[in-house]
């Protein structure tokens, strides 16, 4: 199917017929999903069997039920939706007296799974609370979804794979013990301030790994906070970067606690790794910056 403007593919002709005989029905294209997100329908008879491309960015199955007379009092329960060898679990909504839609989205994991199946079965099965099972057609449901998958990426939307592009690798983070083996100050000048943590809002949750209660906590940060204050120039810029990234974990607690820890342990490890390696630290970090600029460059031996 080829994508066109919603307006265009709305007139397409609609499959009247039982969903059993249904060898090819029509897709067609809307922006009418939650939120405006892009979906692909399929009309069967009394069933409307849809995927939609979820404000998560993954992939939504429904099916909706518009002539039925599924009695369901108990309220929402769970549908099995089978296609294949792709089994998924829905929760099916209630209009009234009968069940109306079962839908949910996909996890991304789940994704892969469904694409293969809509690849070789021809048919899928609804199978909702204590009623009958619904049996619908997903002939060319395969090329549906990779039309809306085209779609959502040419209007700069991500799906999952395989639908969508693998996500590029997070960048490589940053190597904290390196950088305390490096002998100088790499953002040295670098403007770097404490920040405050809210010492009360992060106490007053359970504390796994300090094991402490509320107030020892608070004490503990507060104390940690005063020792940063007074000694916070006295770290490498570097450093401080890089601890204030580690701390920086919403599930960490202790923030000041532990800032000041990894602080007092990286600083250490640089000064004894410049004590063994016999660097004062104090060379210029850049020396080939001064080169041209009123002089030679300096004689890294005048340091030593």
């Amino acid at each position: 199917m080829r994508l066109l403007p919603a307006a265009i593919l709305a007139i397409g002709t609609l499959c009247a017929a039982p969903c059993a005989q249904a060898a090819e029905p029509d897709w067609i294209f809307a922006n009418s999903g939650v939120e405006g997100q892009p979906m692909v329908i399929s009309h069967q008879g009394s069933l409307d069997v849809m995927f939609y491309r979820s404000a998560s960015g993954t992939v939504g199955l429904a099916i909706h039920q518009r002539h039925g007379h599924y009695r369901n009092p108990t309220g929402a329960q769970t549908a099995m939706v089978v296609i294949g060898k792709f089994t998924i679990a829905l929760q099916t909504f209630l209009n009234g007296q009968k069940w109306d839609t079962a839908g949910g989205d996909l996890s991304p994991d789940n994704v892969p799974a469904l694409v293969a199946a809509l690849k070789t079965a021809h048919t899928g099965t609804l199978l909702p609370y204590e009623h009958e099972p619904v049996s619908f057609s997903v002939a060319g449901g395969a090329a549906a979804l990779d039309d809306l998958a085209k779609y959502a990426q040419a209007h700069g939307e991500n799906l999952p794979p395989p639908l969508g592009p693998a996500p590029a690798p997070p960048p490589p983070g940053m190597d904290i013990e390196k950088l305390a083996h490096h002998p100088y100050d790499t953002q040295h000048g670098r403007r770097i301030t404490l920040p405050q943590y809210d010492i009360a809002a992060n106490c007053d949750r359970a504390h796994v790994e300090m094991q402490d209660t509320d107030g020892e906590c608070v004490t503990a940060e507060q104390k940690s906070q005063a020792a940063l204050t007074a000694q916070w120039t006295r770290y490498d810029s570097d450093l401080r970067g890089a601890c204030l990234s580690l701390v920086s974990d919403p599930g960490r607690l202790e923030k000041y606690q532990a800032l000041l820890m990894c602080l007092s342990r990286y600083q250490d490890d640089r000064q004894q790794w410049q004590l063994v390696s016999g660097s004062s630290g104090s060379d210029d970090i850049l020396p080939l910056k001064n080169t041209g600029e009123g002089g030679a460059a300096p004689d890294p031996a005048a340091h030593r």
